[in-house]
């Protein structure tokens, strides 16, 4: 594997040994949408999303050296969303001792935070990670295929059935299925590249 595809213990340890700005490039690259993206499934609004990142990632980047990877025990993706959990709820839990107890909203976010036992974070963890790789190896791979593969492809995700995909653009089923399959197989591919690199 080449030096620019790091695993993420590598990447991980790196991080952790030294201040290596190239390497702390490289973690918020890949990871800061997929915080945004936890922050989001808490039900916070867009700004504060944007917000909270920043505080995530500064406390990611203080607590790394403490950090274990133990993949079997631990992933490090669990170990980031109970951080992403613990910083939003603490924002909101701020917010409201600062002005009014009565405020509704900051009310439903911390009630509904205080909610996620550590089970539940694992679950958040694993499903909006597969949502973010899947969308991370589309984005890699899909200017490798012509347009109407690749809009076939679409269409099937937003579950439309081959018969609607072929009648749209005027093409056979067959050519439906033939799509299709050559995109799933270089996904699968693609996926399991980015688990392994990712720590997945």
């Amino acid at each position: 594997m080449s030096e620019k595809y790091n695993t993420r213990e590598t990447l991980l340890q790196k991080l952790q040994k030294a201040e290596d700005e190239n390497s702390w490039d490289e973690f918020v690259k890949y990871y800061e949408g997929y915080i945004y993206v936890v922050i989001r499934s808490f039900g916070v609004d867009m700004n504060t999303s944007e917000d909270l990142l920043q505080d995530v990632l500064i406390k990611v980047w203080k607590a790394l050296p403490k950090f274990e990877y133990q993949n079997e025990k631990c992933r490090f993706r669990t170990w980031l969303c109970v951080l992403i959990r613990n910083t939003t709820y603490n924002h909101f839990k701020s917010k409201a001792n600062r002005q009014s107890q009565q405020n509704v909203s900051y009310d439903n976010v911390l009630s509904s935070l205080d909610m996620i036992n550590e089970p539940e974070i694992d679950k958040i963890a694993e499903l909006e990670w597969k949502s973010y790789i899947s969308n991370m190896a589309w984005n890699n791979v899909k200017n490798s295929f012509s347009d109407m593969a690749r809009q076939t492809f679409e269409d099937s995700m937003n579950e439309m059935s081959n018969e609607d995909i072929a009648e749209k653009h005027d093409i056979p089923e067959s050519s439906v299925r033939v799509h299709k399959s050559r995109i799933r197989k270089v996904m699968i591919k693609e996926i399991a590249r980015l688990n392994l690199e990712l720590g997945g």
